[in-house]
């Protein structure tokens, strides 16, 4: 039990004034003289004993007045209304029992009936109460005594998630909880202590005053990178902890949507909740148990950087929940035009967009389906118009014949959720990747080079790599800046120099690709320390398998095979045996085996060099189909229909070209850094979000850095560098953002606790769940009519006591 008043309690001390006027106002009786001595002897006798009784008992009456008074001043209260009613109902029959010994005490002595009756009837009266207060506990009703108005500590934590947009009988989800929340502020005790938590990292406070608390509520916006409504629960309860008063109340505004629900926190919540007893939780569900939406998952780009005649290709998922139909989905680009954006009578004018795709899917109830859009001519016209528009200043600004493209794709209609019908995305548009590709004399590069940049291909200008051959020979003098990557095509050996300059290419974020073969003698030439550094591995000896080993992926989940990833259960790698291959052992910390062989020894090592990475094949693509010098080492690229090999060298070869490049495509939430070359971009640029007015961005230290990136969108960059420059990205919500699934409430129970909540999902609910917890939780009203009946009781019993004879 606890006090509202505790130092109150220290009035009961004067208990003592009673018993001092007691003693110091008792009544002696009058000396008479009569004849009859023995009749007034017995009159003496009679008289004594009924005053000693009424002394006795106004003494009790006024201590227990001052008691009582006392007592109603600290204001005791518990917790629980259930506990309330059944320490009350003791209350009540502890003075009843008083009050019916009181009346045998006064029926025995002789007392008048006034007296005794009174004190039988107060009896009665109490007992009939007790009895009353014990049903009703007993039934599980709400209690009657208490008062509900007392002050409480309440943490109030709305969920602001993208997913509260979803909008159900004209109304979004949050400004339903908006709503159901200022109401409850209003039926909050007075001198209540509120606080406020949303889905932002690091808000909740306790406010100054209701009318902070109202506007607080007023002003919730959803977060793009929302905290989990666990979280946000841990830090409601320890703001509540701060607090000294006795109730404690814990309202959570949730869709009860599953996701909404994962958290990030270390902590176990059922396990908080349970150390947090004395906190009363409410859970006010506000979602739609019938959602109905279509949804657009994450946009899925095989490279960010395209070069001029490279295909755009997106993948996307289409899902449905609790509805099903046809729906149209369209692919949008936008016009390059570096004279955009910029701002026009207060608002923001972009490029336009031009619808280049469309695809109709057909949709079960719960379904989901892929949609892939590929295009060429797009990309090829942006790039005539790209490399059109700027071919004036080519040669003072090399970064104009580089342009980023920013578009998205879309439902055509709407439904109750819009964030999800529309996903943006940004590309790189640049002329062909330069690689160089080095080769001993005497050994050919025709595979590689038909691999990267097809003859056909580059005859209509629209290869995305371009290859310059050297020999090896000439490897330790040629500058190697210039170029995207390098292949060194059946290496002989290599000075440690040359090993030096390779590791330093790939730490400033070069990509290096080596196809070892029979020119790599001896073995102990690539074992010096710079030599592993590069290679990943020691290089030990030559294996002869006999033809019955071939590549044998084990996963298709690294970016080298997401071109085959399509095909992986139909890819013919037995159909190109491998007759030799290096056994590269001893792996270092920044080397991992991407591809194995049937005999499970290493075919592709890929070994990180800080910003760069190489990737080493333990055998050569660059032998004719029958040598005539010494034996074939395998049929990767002479066997018939060798599609698997081309297409992993090119997919090798473009994950290197891109190591070093920047991601434009990112989630809500993550830093956007864009690499800013002082001698090609300039220092400072006009920023252009997807909602807010333009700002200034500087760059530091060699790039853009851009943090606050919660909002879906285009973010555009324009400066001027030997005239205008546009840079940009695109943001969008994780993809999981829009899951509308429900949580079950024996879910809810396995997440908090089975006895730890109550959910209510209206107004009406939500009293009858407060009312039940809070009222019953004071005695104050009960102590007030206590001193009442005393009172009166005191006042009855003192005229009678000290009225005077006439």
């Amino acid at each position: 039990m606890t006090f509202v008043n505790f130092s109150l309690l220290l009035g009961g001390v004067f208990v003592a004034i009673p018993i001092l006027l007691h003693l110091m106002m008792r009544q002696r009786p009058k000396q008479q003289i009569f004849p009859a001595l023995r009749f007034i002897r017995e009159r003496k006798l009679a008289n004594q004993r009924r005053l000693q009784l009424r002394h006795w008992l106004l003494l009790a009456l006024r201590c227990a007045l001052v008691g009582v008074l006392a007592l109603a001043l600290a204001r005791p209260s518990v917790a629980s209304g259930a506990l309330s009613s059944w320490l009350a109902a003791g209350l009540l029959a502890v003075l009843g029992i008083v009050a019916a010994v009181a009346a045998a005490v006064a029926v025995s002595r002789g007392t008048a009936r006034l007296i005794s009756g009174s004190f039988a009837g107060l009896a009665t009266i109490l007992m009939l109460a007790t009895l009353f207060l014990i049903v009703r506990a007993l039934s599980g009703k709400s209690p009657l005594v208490g008062d509900q108005e007392a002050p409480v500590a309440a943490a109030i934590v709305i969920d602001t998630s993208p997913r509260m947009q979803y909008r159900h009988d004209n109304k979004t989800r949050l400004e339903a909880a908006q709503e159901i929340a200022q109401w409850l502020i209003r039926q909050l005790p007075a001198e209540s202590e509120l606080a406020i938590l949303d889905s932002h990292a690091g808000s909740g406070a306790f406010a100054a005053d209701r009318s902070a608390v109202e506007k607080a509520i007023e002003r919730l916006r959803t977060a793009g990178t929302p905290r989990s409504l666990a979280d946000g629960i841990e830090a409601a309860l320890k703001l509540t902890k701060q607090k000294t008063e006795l109730r404690k109340e814990l309202y959570v505004f949730t869709d009860l949507t599953t996701s909404a629900w994962k958290s990030n926190s270390s902590g176990n919540l059922k396990q908080l909740l349970a150390a947090n007893p004395d906190v009363l939780v409410y859970l006010i569900d506000v979602g739609a148990e019938n959602p109905r939406n279509f949804a657009l998952g994450e946009l899925a780009l095989l490279n960010d950087v395209l070069s001029s005649g490279s295909d755009l290709t997106i993948d996307t998922n289409v899902s449905t929940s609790g509805v099903g139909g046809e729906r149209t989905v369209e692919l949008w680009v936008e016009q390059y035009d570096l004279t955009l954006p910029v701002i026009r009578d207060g608002q923001a004018v972009v490029p336009k967009a031009i619808l280049r795709d469309s695809r109709v899917v057909q949709l079960s109830p719960g379904g989901q389906q892929q949609v892939h859009f590929q295009l060429s001519t797009a990309v090829a016209d942006a790039a005539s118009r790209l490399l059109t528009s700027s071919s004036a200043n080519s040669s003072s600004n090399p970064a104009c014949f580089t342009g980023i493209q920013q578009g998205y794709v879309r439902f055509v209609g709407q439904d109750g959720l819009a964030l999800d019908d529309i996903r943006y995305f940004a590309f790189e548009l640049q002329p062909a990747w330069p690689v160089l590709v080095v080769t001993p004399s005497g050994i050919s590069s025709h595979y590689l080079t038909e691999a990267l940049a097809p003859l056909e291909l580059r005859q209509a200008g629209r290869a995305g790599f371009r290859c310059d051959t050297l020999e090896q020979s000439r490897l330790a003098t040629h500058e190697l800046a210039d170029y995207a990557a390098i292949a060194l095509l059946d290496p002989e050996s290599l000075t440690a120099d040359v090993w030096r300059k390779l590791a330093d290419y790939c730490e400033a974020g070069g990509g290096l690709a080596i196809f070892l073969g029979n020119g790599a003698q001896p073995p102990a030439s690539f074992q010096d320390p710079a030599a592993m550094k590069v290679l990943g591995g020691k290089l030990t000896r030559v294996a002869r398998t006999g033809g019955d080993t071939f590549l044998a992926p084990q996963s298709y989940e690294h970016p080298i095979l997401a071109g085959l990833r399509p095909f992986a259960t139909s890819v013919p790698w037995e159909r190109f045996p491998v007759f030799y291959h290096w056994n590269l052992d001893e792996l270092t910390e920044t080397s991992r085996s991407i591809i194995p062989y049937s005999n499970g020894k290493p075919a592709v090592v890929e070994n990180r060099l800080d910003q760069g990475r190489v990737f080493v094949m333990t055998t050569p693509i660059s032998d004719p189909p029958r040598p005539a010098d010494r034996s074939q080492w395998n049929e990767l690229a002479t066997g018939e229909d060798a599609w698997p090999c081309f297409a992993l060298v090119y997919e090798m070869m473009r994950n290197l070209v891109s190591s070093s490049q920047t991601r434009l495509n990112l989630l809500a939430g993550e830093t956007a850094v864009l690499p800013n070359d002082p001698t090609e971009y300039p220092d400072r640029y006009q920023l252009f979000t997807p909602l807010d007015q333009p700002q200034d961005v500087l760059a530091s230290a060699g790039r853009v850095t851009i943090r606050f990136t919660e909002q879906p969108g285009a973010y555009r960059l324009r400066g001027q560098k030997n005239g205008p420059l546009v840079r940009g990205f695109a943001v969008n919500l994780a993809g999981d953002t829009s899951d509308l699934s429900r949580l079950a409430k024996d879910q809810l129970a396995e997440l908090l606790g089975p006895d730890r909540f109550h959910l209510a999902r209206s107004k009406e609910e939500l009293n009858r769940a407060v009312g039940a917890d809070r009222i019953g939780s004071e005695f104050y009203p009960l102590l007030a009519v206590l001193l009442a009946c005393l009172l009166g009781m005191e006042q009855l019993l003192a005229n009678r006591f000290y009225r005077r004879n006439d």
